[in-house]
């Protein structure tokens, strides 16, 4: 049978025509070119209207097998033999060629009976075929390896029993290929290897009924492909390795009930792809290494139910892909390895159910956005993702009570922000320029310490976040300090991210941490009331700038909020030397001096000016008062101060130095 030509020439001679004990008066043939080069040459016996009408006479059934049939019309048969409605039954036409140049080859409204209705390897010539509204009552019902070189194919409307259909193999012209609102009850549908070759496809409302559907390797061109509303049934659905051609696809509002579909390594190409409303059913889901090409791809509302849906390898192109509000139940969502192209993808409001969710190593150039969205008990596992240039958010989802880890990943930007963490949830990312893990909820552990490597994240965002369990995130590695003050947010939000921060290492034993994070909280906390006092009392501001120095001075420089004990001691030093220089001053420029009460001025023991001075001083600071030197004149303020400083700084050191030791 040749497929595959551009035009073609019949030639009718006298010879009897002679096939497998089918005998007709004359014989067509027919020779097929390409391009005016002979391609091959086929025998048809010829079968005019007085031979369709003699035979059903004499037969009260139509055997067109082998037969040539120019411009056929079955209109008489309901008149003359089968009144008003037309009834075929063992209808066969093998190997035969409809060739209707005058006008459209018309089987409709016609019922089909019998054990075997048989057009295989049939060539169909015509503007339109028609076989809408027929009704078909066979065991099998063979259209496969036929030609149709017609501009319009109808099959609408059309009603086959519980047979088998088969078009495998068969070829399509361009043109439409119309099977909308056709039933199928509960036999196979097989499109196996069909080529449909450019033009809308349309499979609308159709009813496929519970048997087995394959349209496996079959080839579509340019066109809309349509099968919007489709009823599969609950034996399998295969479009696997089917090249979907570069026109719009839609499965919107498809229901396959609970039987297995598999699409894996179909080629979509670059229009809109439409799994809108889509129901899955409760059957396996099989998406493995597909190809979507450019152009968008919609999940929107699917459903996908208790089987498992499989994604990994799959290739997407420049368009968006979107599964926004669907339902994945408790079978497995994986996208291992998946690559989602240049485009936006998004998750909007989509409940996962207690599926275990692997986007593992998947690769996304564009923006990811998870949104309101609903984890139950299963794991999510988003280890080593390459997401480097792109955006990802994940805001306001609930993780559920599963393992969460994006171990190993990296990020342009990751957002977490307004999320609840109910149980552990691994962070070690490998890289990211932006974490933001802002009004999160956090009552179990969040690990952003990961143990073989140093995380590079370049700015990090804990504001409002509600820390019921524990963050382990290593304060120097990850550089936190600088992390904090490098946003691009206001100093109360960097005071409250210091303070969660502060609160956590208490609670996880890292004190040394604790001291660092809490003494940016006080400095953040400082210049923060400093501002809300210039806003509160504009006017007294100056007054505001000496109690946030005085604060500054004492608090921070001096002993980091009672945190370092070693610069409280160090403080202590430089004091005492300060007020020992004081006194050596006073006592070179004026007559105030250090006297003893023990010794007459020019008693060989008394000490020298640099000696009382140090002695004095020492003996103040530390408030131990022998009596044996005292000041005169205006030293004796000057002691006073030393003596108030020296308590305030042994007591400054005592808490310094007991807080360090009991933790």
């Amino acid at each position: 049978m040749q497929k595959y030509f551009s035009e073609f020439t019949v030639e009718i001679i006298d010879n009897q025509f002679s096939k497998d004990n089918i005998n007709y008066p004359k014989t067509a043939v027919i020779k097929f070119f390409n391009n005016n080069k002979l391609l091959s040459e086929e025998e048809f016996g010829y079968a005019d209207s007085n031979y369709i009408s003699k035979y059903i006479k004499e037969n009260n059934e139509l055997q067109l097998n082998y037969a040539y049939i120019e411009n056929i019309d079955l209109e008489f048969l309901k008149a003359k033999v089968y009144s008003e409605k037309i009834i075929l039954e063992n209808f066969s036409a093998k190997n035969a060629f409809f060739h209707s140049p005058e006008k459209d080859i018309n089987f409709s409204e016609i019922l089909f009976e019998g054990k075997l209705i048989d057009f295989n390897s049939t060539y169909f010539i015509c503007k339109t075929l028609n076989f809408s509204f027929s009704i078909f009552f066979a065991e099998l019902n063979d259209f496969s390896n036929c030609f149709f070189k017609c501009d319009t194919v109808n099959f609408s409307k059309t009603s086959f029993s519980d047979g088998d259909v088969i078009f495998k193999n068969s070829v399509f012209s361009e043109g439409i290929k119309d099977f909308e609102n056709i039933e199928f009850q509960e036999g196979k549908v097989i499109f196996v290897n069909v080529d449909f070759n450019s033009g809308d496809v349309l499979f609308t409302d159709t009813k496929f009924g519970n048997g087995p559907v394959s349209f496996k390797v079959a080839d579509f061109g340019k066109g809309r492909i349509d099968f919007s509303r489709a009823q599969f049934g609950k034996d399998e659905t295969n479009f696997e390795k089917v090249n979907f051609g570069n026109g719009d696809i839609s499965f919107r509002s498809a229901n396959f009930q609970n039987g297995k579909v598999n699409f894996t390594s179909a080629e979509f190409g670059n229009g809109k792809k439409s799994f809108i409303n889509t129901d899955f059913g409760n059957g396996n889901v099989y998406f493995k290494n597909v190809n979507f090409g450019d152009g968008v791809t919609s999940f929107r509302l699917s459903n996908f139910g208790s089987g498992i849906t499989d994604f990994h390898f799959c290739e997407f192109g420049n368009g968006n892909v979107q599964f926004d509000r669907c339902i994945f139940m408790n079978g497995g969502v994986n996208m291992k390895a998946v690559n989602f192209g240049t485009g936006k993808v998004s998750f909007d409001k989509t409940y996962f159910g207690d599926n275990n969710i692997t986007l593992e190593g998947t690769v996304l150039k564009g923006n990811l956005l998870i949104k309101d969205s609903v984890f139950g008990k299963g794991e999510f596992n988003f280890s080593e993702a390459d997401f480097k240039n792109c955006d990802v958010e994940i805001n306001n989802v609930d993780f559920g009570i599963g393992k969460i880890s994006f171990k190993q990943s990296t990020f342009n930007t990751l957002s977490l922000k307004g999320s609840q963490l109910d149980n552990y949830f691994n962070l070690q990312i490998t890289s990211c320029k932006m974490l933001d893990l802002s009004d999160t909820v956090v009552k179990d552990i969040l690990d952003i310490n990961p143990p073989d490597f140093d995380p590079q994240i370049e700015a990090v965002d804990f504001s409002g976040m509600r820390l019921l369990g524990r963050i382990y995130i290593d304060w120097r590695r990850a550089n936190l300090k600088e992390l904090i003050y490098k946003q691009n947010s206001t100093i109360k939000s960097k005071e409250e991210q210091f303070r969660i921060l502060k609160e956590n290492y208490n609670v996880t034993g890292q004190y040394s941490y604790e001291d660092e994070a809490y003494v940016e909280f006080k400095r953040t906390e400082a210049i923060a009331h400093l501002k809300e006092d210039i806003s509160k009392r504009p006017k007294l501001k100056i007054f505001s700038y000496i109690n946030y120095a005085f604060k500054w001075l004492v608090f921070d420089k001096m002993g980091k909020f009672a945190t370092d004990p070693l610069r409280v001691l160090s403080t202590m030093l430089l004091t005492y030397l300060l007020f020992t220089l004081l006194y050596i001053f006073m006592a070179k420029i004026g007559n105030v001096h250090i006297v003893s009460s023990l010794f007459a001025p020019n008693d060989p023991r008394i000490l020298g000016p640099i000696g009382k001075a140090f002695y004095h001083s020492a003996i103040t600071f530390l408030t131990i008062g022998y009596g044996d030197y005292y000041p005169d004149g205006i030293s004796r303020w000057i002691s006073s101060v030393e003596g108030f400083v020296g308590l305030f700084l042994m007591s400054y050191f005592t808490v310094a130095f007991v807080r360090k030791i009991l933790r």
